[in-house]
């Protein structure tokens, strides 16, 4: 026979579980903007930005590439260029770890605040790796593999704009 004092108890204890639940998503979430904002900060300060800079030296402005041959880069060059190309990686990994687990194919509040505080610089650097470049000695620079975290976040990018479009309308 149930009483109201074990009826009582039911009800507390599931309060309990419920605020619990509340208490760790909402610290869960806080986390992981933390997690974004400290890994997109990162991108502004040495050793990442003194590479940005470096690498973006080369490229910029566009008009100053030549049309008909391969961007001669240093050794020091490449190497800048990687260290940012592997930045972007760990971006990328951050961002699928960030994947909602009960919303299949959208695009998270966390991911979104990340594709959106990088969403310029990928434009950028999608144009930068499908230059034609060269290092030293003639040898074709290929960054094809450590490129894919930068083609996979700008298509995210690319699928979070029809997603607001969609939504906005």
């Amino acid at each position: 026979m149930v009483t109201w004092l074990t009826a009582g108890e039911g009800l507390v204890a599931t309060a309990i579980a419920v605020i619990g639940s509340v208490f760790t998503f909402a610290a869960n979430r806080r986390a992981q903007y933390d997690r974004v904002l400290a890994l997109t900060a990162e991108s502004a300060t040495p050793p990442i930005a003194d590479d940005r800079h470096m690498i973006g030296n080369v490229f910029e402005p566009p008009s100053k590439l030549p049309d008909d041959r391969p961007v001669l880069l240093t050794q020091d060059e490449i190497a800048a260029l990687f260290r940012v190309l592997w930045y972007v990686q760990r971006v990328d990994a951050l961002y699928a770890s960030l994947h909602p687990p009960l919303r299949g194919g959208r695009i998270g509040r966390a991911q979104a605040l990340l594709l959106d505080s990088i969403s310029a610089d990928l434009e950028a650097w999608q144009g930068y790796v499908a230059l034609d470049l060269e290092g030293p000695g003639s040898n074709q620079v290929v960054v094809t593999s450590s490129a894919r975290g930068l083609h996979h976040l700008s298509e995210a990018y690319e699928r979070l704009r029809t997603q607001r479009r969609i939504t906005s309308r």
